[in-house]
């Protein structure tokens, strides 16, 4: 009887949602304050998907359409530093953490985009802002394609010195002081 129970326990904990999201929706994002933002992903074909946010705890439906895809657009609160969680769920639920509502900046070139601050000489200052938990920061991974794409690869982080972006982070710290609201910024590059 004991065996049985271990065994349910770990095949529970092993069941995971059938809901995916993309690489953009991820633990320690940033989502734009006080709008409408677009949350969205596939399914099973034909599904209720219910996506809630912890700052108010409201639901929001959506039913995918026969390629699983769904989209739903949820009401971000005022700007803040509190963590917050988003749950997306199928009837099995994915939780994203540390979910900050602020303002998100998309910065996009070529190769002045992928310069670390480990490459620069002067980051004494860079480095002490882009510490702040209040910055994040997702780089999207590089691919060459002619096709449009669904999603990418990346993943969210809070600005550190090693996985920092230069120019986002330069940029961030003229604008970025302790009363102002948590700032995302998102690095596209060729």
């Amino acid at each position: 009887m004991v065996a049985v129970t271990i065994l349910a326990a770990v095949v529970a904990f092993q069941v995971k949602a059938d809901v995916k999201l993309p690489a953009l929706f991820g633990d320690n994002m940033v989502l734009q304050q006080q709008s409408q933002v677009a949350v969205w992903g596939w399914a099973k074909a034909n599904t209720g998907v219910k996506v809630t946010g912890s700052w108010n705890n409201k639901s929001y439906s959506a039913t995918s359409d026969s390629k699983g895809y769904w989209k739903v657009k949820i009401q971000t609160p005022a700007a803040g530093f509190t963590p917050y969680t988003l749950t997306v769920s199928d009837g099995k639920a994915v939780t994203l953490k540390n979910v900050l509502i602020g303002e998100v900046w998309i910065c996009s070139g070529q190769s002045n985009m992928a310069w670390s601050m480990n490459w620069v000489d002067s980051r004494v200052d860079d480095i002490r802002y882009s510490g702040n938990a209040g910055i994040r920061c997702f780089t999207v991974g590089h691919k060459s394609t002619t096709q449009a794409q669904d999603d990418c690869t990346g993943q969210w982080e809070v600005a550190n010195a090693p996985a920092g972006i230069l120019y986002g982070i330069q940029t961030l710290r003229q604008t970025y002081r302790e009363s102002t609201p948590p700032m995302a910024f998102q690095a596209v590059y060729q």
